[in-house]
């Protein structure tokens, strides 16, 4: 297995062909419709310096050999940020950690094994849905219309319907939906593997879903974590394109847009009453060509006007703002006509750093995500 640590250059034995694959995934970025995985990749002597971007989860290449990308922080702070909080009952159990940082598949596969072995032990969501019975054994009652649809009321047919006790609903398809995508890959922990495997037998008869996974309304408390962890994995991930040349099933998660979403949950249990977080905003950088546009990631409005403007960054905090940040911040906040602006990093504890430009005021924040709150 090679093991990289997102934004962490790695020297790694690589074939040519390896290297190969490897350079595909540079490639990509805004505007390509591919996620650029790699950053960069260098020549290193005989090996090379692999540095991944801010992707983590696992991909195998053409060789067999299997690429993690690991994240820079701990189970406890993955958690926070992945939004299981407290609820995560995987941290008390022993979780296999990766070389240079936190594995995260294993961290979502254990946590997604443990809430459905619970609840495959409880005994699986059942509803009562009406069936149609077209051959033998014939159960419940004739229908007449789809006997006439179907076999224009021939004699010497049959259908019936009859309402059957099934475990095929939709929060079940969604949870085996999620346990088809994990059993795709690879762990360290061959126990977890193992422990994947045997949940099939309770899950092989459910239905896939059709079309993307989205929320089950009203679910059931004790489906609630699984629920929102199976989410997670199908929503979550991006799954490497074929144009890429990596075969087989690769599962990366953005933890750019995971960290967007972490802060405006963040920002949402700090703003004033009357006040609205509009998540990506968009902010027209000139009068005379209106598609000329940057996005805010959150604008915050009082009494309807814009107030700050926020931009989450997945990167280490630090005081100093890059130059190129502070041009961004300043120009959201000439267009939007607004006083505040702040960027906001992932880090281990709370920190911030203030700035002045006129009447404009800027500041770097590092939102401590040791702590269910971020302060």
């Amino acid at each position: 297995m090679i093991r990289l640590t997102e934004y962490q250059p790695t020297t790694v034995d690589l074939s040519r062909d390896e290297a190969d694959e490897l350079t595909a995934l540079t490639k990509g970025g805004r505007g390509t419709g591919q996620p650029r995985v790699i950053e960069r990749l260098t020549i290193n002597g005989d090996d090379y310096d692999v540095t991944p971007g801010p992707y983590a989860g696992r991909f195998s290449l053409r060789s067999g050999r299997v690429v993690e990308i690991t994240s820079r922080y701990t189970f406890h702070d993955l958690a926070h940020v992945l939004g299981l909080g407290d609820r995560a009952t995987l941290l008390r159990e022993t979780a296999t950690t990766a070389t240079g940082g936190s594995g995260l598949m294993d961290l979502i596969a254990l946590a997604f094994t443990r809430e459905v072995e619970r609840i495959v032990g409880q005994g699986l969501q059942k509803e009562y849905r009406t069936q149609t019975f077209t051959r033998p054994p014939f159960g419940g009652i004739p229908a007449v219309t789809a006997h006439l649809t179907t076999h224009a009321g021939r004699p010497d047919r049959l259908v019936t319907t009859a309402r059957r006790l099934t475990t095929d609903v939709p929060v079940n398809r969604l949870i085996a939906a999620a346990h088809r995508q994990l059993t795709t890959l690879s762990y360290q922990d061959r126990g977890l593997a193992t422990r994947l495997r045997a949940l099939g037998a309770s899950l092989h008869q459910i239905s896939p879903i059709n079309g993307p996974a989205t929320p089950i309304p009203a679910v059931a408390s004790r489906y609630r974590d699984a629920h929102d962890l199976a989410l997670l994995i199908l929503e979550g991930r991006t799954s490497l394109p074929t144009a890429s040349g990596v075969p087989g099933v690769g599962v990366l998660f953005n933890m750019t847009r995971i960290w967007e979403r972490y802060t405006g949950a963040w920002l949402a249990t700090r703003h004033r009453a009357g006040e609205v977080i509009r998540p990506q905003h968009r902010v027209p950088l000139t009068d005379s060509d209106p598609t000329w546009a940057g996005w805010a990631d959150f604008l915050v409005e009082a009494a309807g006007r814009p107030a700050a403007v926020y931009d989450a960054k997945y990167r280490q905090w630090r005081a100093r703002p890059a130059t190129s940040e502070l041009y961004q911040l300043l120009a959201y906040t000439r267009r939007l006509g607004v006083r505040y602006a702040a960027l906001l990093h992932p880090a281990t504890s709370a920190a911030k750093a203030t700035f002045t430009v006129d009447d404009t005021t800027i500041e770097t924040i590092a939102i401590d995500i040791t702590t269910p709150d971020g302060s």
